[in-house]
């Protein structure tokens, strides 16, 4: 594979809609100032942090370009601008899935390639990847006292996390596109597929609504007609 290095502004972009969601999360809670800007900060940089310094072991981005505090601070100064009619607005938590739908693949794509530039096999990459489109999302989960979103029954959101890397690195190998257009691709597909469990509200269910029979009648279906009684 071809060496590749994200465009900045992928990443600037991502952590611009990272930390607006984050300070929506915090001004919605009732948080002060430091709160709001704690919660953007684990949502913008929390994947990162998980991603460079548990598994890549390397000195996390946000220590090295002033930049990144720079797009914070505009993100919660920009809520906090508008935060009166936040709380008003019914369909808020929408749109704090629509932010997260932009900037989630964008960190999926920069995990896959630092991933990768490190020789690590494609599992790895995908672990890599996953933790980073996602790990924002726990971390102001956490940090704001609610069950992360990871964990409890939703629309597809990490599931669709996983295929988009898989997505990405897939035609990374199999098509004649260069990577800025397959990272552009996997964006656009994941985006789409993210606006459509919102419209449709399409949810996974709790594991325990599911029996054991219905299990077992359900593969039974799959079975050729001789194996059946």
């Amino acid at each position: 594979m071809d060496n590749f290095t994200p465009p900045l502004y992928f990443e600037y972009f991502a952590l611009l809609l990272w930390g607006i969601s984050g300070a929506i999360v915090g001004w919605r809670k009732g948080y002060d100032v430091v709160g709001v800007f704690v919660i953007a900060f684990v949502s913008s940089f929390g994947g990162g942090l998980l991603r460079d310094g548990l598994f890549l072991q390397r000195l996390p981005v946000v220590l090295i370009d002033p930049n990144y505090i720079f797009i914070l601070l505009v993100a919660v100064a920009g809520v906090t601008v508008v935060g009166r009619r936040l709380n008003r607005d019914r369909l808020l938590p929408k749109v704090v899935s629509v932010i997260d739908a932009a900037g989630v693949p964008m960190f999926v794509i920069i995990g896959a390639e630092l991933a990768r530039v490190r020789g690590l096999d494609l599992p790895a990459i995908i672990l890599i990847a996953t933790v980073s489109g996602v790990g924002g999302g726990l971390m102001r989960d956490l940090m704001a006292g609610d069950t992360p979103e990871l964990l409890r029954p939703g629309q597809y959101n990490t599931l669709l996390v996983i295929l988009s890397a898989l997505l990405y690195m897939g035609l990374v190998q199999y098509t004649p596109f260069d990577r800025t257009q397959v990272a552009w691709i996997t964006i656009t597909l994941f985006f789409l597929a993210r606006l459509l469990t919102i419209r449709f509200n399409w949810r996974t269910r709790p594991l325990s609504d599911y029996h054991v029979t219905e299990m077992v009648g359900g593969m039974s279906e799959w079975l050729p007609w001789r194996w059946k009684k």
